[in-house]
């Protein structure tokens, strides 16, 4: 019989009067059964449909529970990451470096660089820093100093006289900030004297944070330069391109024109390639790094007539002169390549070593040399 008439007959069979009244509650306890069992009779009568409305409340209690809680998933253990290797080979002044010209039958010309982010810290903490660099390079000419950040007067003069004491016979020249105290400045420790020293590039507008000084040598010009830092939020991004690296190269070509070549050295503040910074992509409008910035850096002096020294001699190699102090950069090798020696094309042939000497500490920069053939 089918489901349907076998639901309709039980229901006919439920209203009638006899089985009405023996489904009556009576007064003694019985016990109740959630179901009828398959073989129970109703009024005695033996049916065969009970056990369709059993199957039928199973399964709906069945599709009411709830589902079984979903296994829970077993993530798999990340790996650790792994910074991406350098685009190039690590410079290593241990075994990247020429050995050393004899001094008898080859006159060379040395120059270190550096910026010292404060000379009277490094002379307060490590007095002996600067003393123990000029002996290792042994010999050196000069030692150009970038954001020194001494005030004129009495500072310079405690400077000196510290100085002194390490280099008796060399010669000292300052160029302090006049417009804001305790900051930038540059400074020219010579131990062959120059002919002449000058401060500045003769424009008053942009010779108020003591960043340029010029040495004259017989057979050259040093020009020793802390570059304007186009600040934080590139603030002073404007100025830096369109005025200061427009009046600087000037200078610089005003120079050419006397007759002798250009060494220009110190904290350029612009890593020019990808490779002159450990994260270029993440970079790209930060101070130093900016398009604007790296394209001023080649108009203005690669493209006009300036050698980049450095990569010249170490194409593909990774040579950073700059560290953040925060986070262990140091230790961890990211860097910017901030500091450099750019000479006349001229001069390019006659250089014959350009190095960078991290090793050496003090500063959140690192030194750099040059040494040329005369």
């Amino acid at each position: 019989m089918l489901v349907g008439q076998q639901r309709a007959l039980l229901a006919a069979f439920l209203r009638t009067p006899r089985f009405a009244s023996n489904i009556m509650p009576s007064k003694r306890k019985t016990s109740s059964s959630p179901s009828l069992p398959h073989s129970t009779a109703l009024n005695g009568d033996d049916t065969t449909d009970a056990p369709d409305i059993v199957v039928e409340d199973e399964l709906k209690q069945q599709s009411a529970a709830p589902p079984p809680p979903k296994a829970k998933r077993v993530s798999k253990p990340k790996a650790p990451k792994v910074p991406p290797p350098p685009p190039g080979p690590v410079y290593d002044p241990q075994t990247m470096r020429p050995p050393k010209l004899d001094s008898s039958t080859q006159k060379t010309f040395q120059i270190l660089s550096w910026n010292v982010a404060g000379l009277r810290a490094l002379l307060k903490k490590a007095p002996d820093t600067l003393k123990s660099l000029i002996d290792a390079e042994s010999p050196v000419d000069c030692l150009m100093l970038q954001e020194h950040k001494l005030q004129d007067g009495q500072h310079c003069i405690d400077a000196a006289a510290a100085l002194a004491e390490s280099f008796p016979e060399w010669s000292v020249h300052w160029n302090c900030s006049t417009e804001k105290k305790g900051y930038s400045g540059t400074a020219v420790l010579s131990r062959t004297p120059p002919i002449a020293v000058s401060s500045g590039i003769g424009d008053k507008e942009h010779d108020g944070e003591g960043r340029v000084l010029t040495a004259e040598f017989e057979k050259m010009f040093v020009v020793n330069v802390y570059v304007p830092n186009s600040g934080e939020g590139l603030k002073r991004l404007d100025y830096r391109v369109k005025e200061w690296d427009v009046k600087f190269s000037e200078y610089l070509k005003e120079l050419e024109c006397r007759g002798k070549p250009v060494i220009l050295t110190g904290d350029l503040n612009c890593a020019a390639q990808e490779i002159d910074i450990h994260s270029p992509k993440t970079n790209l409008r930060s101070a130093g790094f900016t398009q604007e910035e790296r394209d001023s850096f080649a108009q203005r002096f690669l493209n006009n007539g300036f050698i980049d020294c450095f990569r010249k001699q170490h194409p593909g190699v990774v040579g950073y002169t700059y560290w953040g102090y925060r986070f262990n950069l140091r230790a961890k090798n990211k860097g910017w390549r901030l500091d450099y020696f750019l000479v006349s094309e001229k001069l390019a042939d006659d250089v014959y070593d350009c190095f960078h000497l991290p090793q050496v500490m003090g500063s959140d920069h690192c030194p750099l040399g040059i040494v040329i053939k005369i």
